[in-house]
């Protein structure tokens, strides 16, 4: 190589270049580049949900409809069922179901508040316990457990003596009794009397279960949690109400009993109203036949005094229109005097029966006018006769309408009536296995895309070669590609197994290496203005792939009938030899310091035209030793021998020991790892060689991922495409 005088290149940094396009193929690049953390991510979202649906809960739900009814009694016939006209509120009724009222019957009636369930295997046992045979099961059934106010909501513990026995104590361990299956078990806890009933015991010797006894008023907001209710249709009367739970038996039969319990409550109330009217009728009676029989009294009485007296036509009339008004009077004040049981005087029901009764009386005092124009002895008969006629009426009526009342309460079936039981679906409602792992896949991808892309922000390392040539106004020579032969390679470095790793050798038609070869291309038009043919690789920090590059550049030098010295200057981590299957005494430290001549450390290699001096032993000043004016005049004497010289450097950031050798050598490459560098590091350590009088010529990008800059970096993978 032609040598010429001492030329050092300075670039200056380009201003900033601020792009805000998104460039949708870079990332998809991105995407397929870093894909393999996605599926991981995804399948650990998946394999996650999986485990969901295996130990989550099954929750079964039965269904049930109600129907309510117009007419509030079945007896078709009675005018009775007048009294208890209204319109049935729906929404009323929902609540009513919902209320304590009837949830709290159902608690009490099916002890609800009692808990008991075996002692599992945390998160699996009870999913493990559920796929099990049904007679290998533990299980208990408590009919009664009444306790202390102290252990409301505390936890007890029932050990398996025997079939037929069990051991109760506190969670803390303290022992309470000892008790049999099928009878009534009783001791004292804190002065404080504790029974228990266990029907039936289903274990081994040493199965523990735990019990509990929850607040009444708690089980009953867990129920109400659970229900569900809703009318069929807009005025249909039919309400479905479903509940969930998880034991299906449990909840098909806890829903028959809120279905019965509502149309018991139902029935009793109607009930309730008869036998309310029906007291208030039975203290009416007596004073109207009180009534009723002096009004007859004072008839005849007046009658035996006058004689039989005669009313005209007109007078009759009058009479008959005076009774009927005064009896509806009574109806409505009957009316009035219930309706007042339930309301107020301000309720629109009590409102119109006053608007009415004060109507028949200002008719009825009209009609008393006329009579005040009769005789006084057709006024005292007319008198007399409307008071027999109205008392008998309306006593009449009162007995009637007690006798149908007695009926009534005696029949009583209340106005709703269960259209369907309770039938427990076959399969659980809950969890949906399907859109749980449906679910569980769409979030993983989600979350994978989003940590590639957050990891990709948080990193700042430049990936486009085009980006870092505008940014810092220096040449890019090549970029190299990821070799997957070079990390098969690398895993037999490490294991010790290969004597010779050379991927320009073992493998000449990579990739990797035809970059390599367009290398040795620019660098023959590139150098001729350079002070010696030593060419320095060198990068910002360790792991960048300066040893690789170095080591297969020399070999491609080679290849082209080239005398080829290649140098492991890191004499700190050099491990160039082990590339070479060599070792790594008889070195550049040994010679500098003196220990051996130089014909000791040039050593031949495998490859012709290729020889190497290792890093020798590693001494305790690798930057002094390259001070030294031997490293200088030894570089001087291998120029004029070999038509190149490859020097690898430690890293640039790191120690000082790059910037030393690089005042000697021609050239400096600096290697990048795509994506592993920010903009700042690398203008960082191009400024740091730029400044100690390195001639730094260009960069080199090592470790593309041809997959994604086949979609992301245009220019820079069609030689990958090619020769693939």
């Amino acid at each position: 190589m032609t040598s010429a005088p001492h030329d050092v290149r300075t670039y200056a940094p380009a201003p900033e270049i601020y792009d805000d396009e998104v460039d949708l193929s870079d990332l998809l690049g991105v995407l397929i580049e870093n894909r393999w953390l996605i599926l991981a991510i995804t399948a650990i979202f998946f394999l996650f949900g999986l485990t969901n649906t295996f130990v989550a809960t099954p929750i079964y739900k039965a269904d049930a409809l109600i129907q309510i009814e117009e007419k509030k009694s079945g007896l078709g016939d009675l005018d009775i069922n007048a009294l208890f006209e209204g319109d049935t509120s729906t929404t009323a009724e929902i609540e009513i179901l919902r209320s304590r009222l009837v949830l709290g019957q159902v608690v009490d009636n099916l002890s609800l508040e009692i808990t008991a369930e075996p002692n599992l295997f945390p998160i699996f046992g009870a999913a493990i316990s559920r796929r099990s045979a049904p007679r290998a099961r533990p299980m208990v059934t408590v009919d009664t457990l009444d306790t202390p106010a102290s252990l409301i909501g505390g936890q007890l513990t029932l050990t398996v003596l025997s079939p037929n026995t069990f051991n109760l104590q506190t969670s803390e361990g303290d022992h309470l009794l000892t008790g049999k299956v099928g009878e009534p078990n009783q001791t004292t806890f804190l002065s404080e009397p504790l029974t228990i009933f266990v029907s039936e015991l289903q274990g081994e010797k040493g199965d523990e279960f735990h019990l509990g006894r929850r607040s009444r008023l708690n089980t009953i907001e867990g129920l109400q949690a659970s229900l569900s209710i809703s009318e069929k249709g807009n005025g249909s009367g039919i309400l479905a109400i479903s509940l969930q739970g998880t034991n299906p038996g449990d909840v098909s039969q806890q829903l028959n009993e809120i279905a019965n319990v509502y149309v018991r409550q139902n029935v009793e109330r109607k009930s309730a109203e008869a036998q309310q009217t029906l007291l208030f009728l039975e203290e009416q009676l007596p004073m109207v036949k009180k009534d009723m029989e002096a009004a007859e009294v004072a008839l005849n009485a007046y009658r035996l005094e006058k004689g039989s007296i005669d009313l005209p036509r007109e007078t009759q009339v009058v009479l008959e229109t005076i009774v009927a008004i005064e009896g509806q009077l009574n109806g409505l004040q009957q009316e009035r005097d219930k309706a007042l049981q339930g309301f107020t005087f301000a309720h629109p029901m009590v409102l119109a029966l006053d608007s009415q009764i004060e109507r028949s009386n200002g008719e009825l005092g009209r009609l008393n006018e006329q009579v005040r124009e009769l005789p006084k002895t057709q006024q005292e008969v007319l008198r007399l006769v409307r008071d027999t006629e109205v008392n008998t009426v309306l006593y009449t009526s009162l007995l009637n309408t007690a006798q149908e009342l007695r009926v009534v309460k005696a029949g009583t079936v209340g106005n709703v009536r269960i259209v369907d039981y309770a039938v427990t679906s076959y399969r659980a409602v809950k969890p949906n296995k399907s859109r749980i792992l449906m679910l569980s896949l769409i979030l993983g991808a989600f979350v994978g895309v989003a940590a590639v892309f957050a990891r990709r922000a948080l990193s700042g390392g430049i990936e486009d070669p085009e980006l870092i040539e505008k940014q810092l106004n220096i040449p890019v020579y090549a970029t190299i590609a990821h070799s997957k032969n070079q990390d098969r390679i690398y895993k037999n470095l490490q294991s010790k197994e290969a004597k010779q790793s050379i991927l320009a050798i073992k493998h000449p038609d990579d990739s990797s290496i035809e970059s390599l070869r367009n290398l040795r291309t620019a660098l023959h038009f590139g150098m001729m203005d350079v002070k010696n043919n030593c060419i320095m690789i060198a990068g910002p920090s360790p792991t960048v792939g300066k040893s690789f590059i170095s080591v297969n550049l020399a070999a491609v030098l080679a290849s082209n009938d080239k005398k080829v010295l290649l140098i492991d200057g890191d004499m700190r981590r050099g491990h160039l030899h082990q590339y070479l299957g060599l070792e790594r005494e008889n070195g550049l430290s040994d010679f500098i310091s003196g220990e051996v001549p130089i014909g000791k450390v040039l050593h031949a290699t495998t490859v012709p035209g290729l020889t190497f001096i290792p890093t020798g032993k590693i001494p305790p000043n690798p930057a002094e030793l390259l001070l030294h004016k031997r490293f200088k005049n030894f570089l001087s004497v291998l120029t004029s021998r070999f038509d190149h010289i490859i020097i690898d450097s430690p890293p640039i950031l790191a120690v000082t020991d790059a910037t030393i050798i690089g005042q000697m050598a021609g050239a400096t490459l600096m290697v990048l790892k795509s994506g592993e560098h920010p903009m700042r590091e690398i203008e960082l350590s191009a400024k740091r060689l730029q400044q100690s009088g390195v001639n730094l010529r260009g960069l080199l990008i090592n470790d593309i991922n041809v997959q994604s800059q086949r979609y992301g970096a245009g220019k820079y993978s069609y030689q990958y495409n090619y020769t693939k």
